[in-house]
């Protein structure tokens, strides 16, 4: 199968799960920093992460059919509310509500009973009820508000049993939407490389994902560097035994001497890195057809761009320590926005409100584009590379060493809650890149 026809099927899978908005009020009706449609303003920040309760799924009716997926939906589910460093997940082991109480809320009661919950301290509380008819999965999940005693969500979700992670992922953005005011991007995408240094592949995967899908393998050398565009676009660059090719949407498009950290301007034109007899410069590619944007005399790469298109920061030494400069989108003279230690690796939030970069070729950091703001997010936690921010700013993968051995790492974008993107997948991961649009399953 072409690689580009693989991402599709990837991206299509969705069109086998149908949603139903079930008939649970959505009562909105909260006083929280003067906006009522909002419980935890993420604008504002967070003063604490908020308790949620997610009890093992239920079958549909008494006596009903059930199987290992009635705690692994949950769990996937718990896993990722805390990704987004917005929740503690309470442990089941604590619940106090048993016997036929476990079905209030689900059984045609519009709420639970919140006494067992508030004991416990739960902010939120999510019940669900499963079916499996063949090979067809409906799942009923309901959100409730605990402290205020009411009903918040309600979703049904049908399709094929082995999509059930990816209903879980679309009431995942559904929870979030009704308590922050914005939706999650659970499902959205996030390229990365893995293999041995000498042969790697292009992988993708997807963020509230276990596992991962080959986009593309390459003989004769390997393939890193690979970067996310709009509409699924990819690009990245090839060792083709002695010879460096730069690939856009699987073609490519400019090869020769060494290519360097492709990236998507929002136009859909892609910038890159190309090695000359005296300096690495960034062009612009317009298919074969380039042009060049930044000639400091020295090595200039990594270039990436601020959502309105009008900016691009990049990597140079040509202040003679290796720093992060700001640039018009078009070319020119740049502005150092970093100084001092050693800083490569820059990637602008799709938000326009940050850049995230390495610094000492170990540890991530955030600043504003204006130099303001600057903020180390991991210390002391194996060597950090390729920071790249969620579609929605909220999050950052990155790639660390510190369980030993290279692979992708998710935190808040304060640094909070880092953990494993996929924990059960052995091979390395590296150098991953989250896609700046969101593009998930409704």
């Amino acid at each position: 199968m072409r690689p580009l026809l693989r991402l599709a099927g990837f991206l299509v899978l969705a069109l086998l799960i149908t949603e139903i908005t079930e008939p649970v009020s959505a009562q909105t009706g909260l006083d929280f920093t003067g906006n009522p449609n909002v419980y935890i303003d993420i604008n504002q920040g967070v003063g604490r992460k908020y308790n949620i309760a997610i009890p093992d799924l239920l079958p549909q009716k008494p006596g009903g059919r059930v199987d290992e997926n009635s705690t692994y939906l949950p769990n996937r589910l718990a896993t990722n509310l805390t990704m987004t460093g917005l929740f503690n997940n309470l442990d089941r082991r604590s619940f106090l509500e048993m016997g036929d109480a476990t079905w209030t809320g689900l059984d045609g009661s519009p709420t639970p009973n919140f006494t067992p919950w508030t004991k416990i301290g739960a902010d939120f509380l999510i019940k669900g009820t499963m079916n499996i008819s063949g090979s067809k999965l409906t799942l009923e999940m309901r959100l409730f508000d605990v402290g205020l005693g009411r009903a918040m969500l309600g979703k049904r979700y049908t399709g094929a049993v082995k999509e059930g992670r990816r209903m879980i992922n679309q009431f995942t953005n559904a929870v979030l939407e009704a308590i922050t005011g914005t939706p999650g991007v659970f499902g959205s995408q996030i390229i990365f490389t893995s293999g041995t240094p000498s042969s790697k592949d292009i992988m993708i995967t997807e963020l509230g994902g276990d596992n991962a899908t080959l986009l593309a393998a390459h003989k004769g050398g390997p393939s890193t560097q690979p970067t996310l565009g709009p509409g699924g676009r990819t690009a990245w660059v090839h060792r083709n035994n002695k010879k460096w090719e730069l690939l856009v949407d699987g073609k490519v498009i400019s090869s020769g001497n060494l290519h360097l950290s492709p990236a998507f301007r929002p136009d859909g034109s892609v910038a890159a890195s190309v090695s000359n007899t005296n300096s690495t410069d960034i062009y612009l590619f317009n298919g074969r057809q380039k042009t060049l944007l930044i000639n400091s005399g020295g090595i200039s790469i990594s270039p990436t761009f601020s959502p309105d298109g009008s900016k691009m920061a990049y990597v140079s030494n040509q202040g003679g320590t290796t720093s992060i400069f700001v640039a018009p989108a078009s070319g020119g003279a740049g502005t150092p926005l970093t100084s001092g230690a050693k800083a490569t690796d820059p990637a602008w939030s799709p938000t326009g409100e940050f850049i995230t970069f390495v610094t000492r070729e170990t540890d991530i950091c955030i600043i504003r584009p204006d130099g303001t703001g600057l903020r180390q997010l991991t210390s002391g936690q194996g060597i950090n590379h390729r920071p790249s921010f969620s579609p929605d700013g909220r999050m950052i993968v990155f790639s660390s060493t510190r369980n030993s051995r290279r692979q992708l790492f998710i935190m808040a974008n304060n640094g909070d809650s880092q953990q494993p993107l996929m924990p059960d997948y052995k091979p390395e991961q590296e150098q991953p890149y989250w896609s700046p649009t969101i593009s998930t399953e409704k």
